[in-house]
């Protein structure tokens, strides 16, 4: 997925006038008031799931969910005797290789 542009399904409102939009967007981006030029602001974003070929999207999004805790949420957990086991671990690994 790596490569693949990140969509949100985005809802904006003028700071000025009764315009609302929706739209897709790929990333953070300024967007004026098409009515009155006046500056936006964010109400909503919804990412989108993405559809890759041969994949299953509900999957893909839970997968995202629960990457974006995971790694976190243990590294905040281990204490750091054994962070320093794991890196140590790893280290080895990687010289083992060579």
């Amino acid at each position: 997925m790596a490569g693949v542009p990140a969509r949100v399904l985005v809802t904006r409102t003028c700071v000025m006038c009764d315009w609302r939009r929706e739209a897709v967007e790929s990333g953070p981006q300024e967007v004026g008031c098409p009515v009155c030029y006046a500056p936006t602001r964010v109400l909503n974003q919804e990412l989108l799931v993405p559809l890759l070929p041969g994949k299953n999207s509900l999957a893909v999004a839970l997968s995202r969910l629960g990457a974006a805790k995971g790694g976190r949420t243990r590294a905040e957990r281990l204490t750091a005797g054994r962070r320093r086991e794991i890196a140590r671990l790893a280290a080895a690994a990687r010289w083992h290789r060579r």
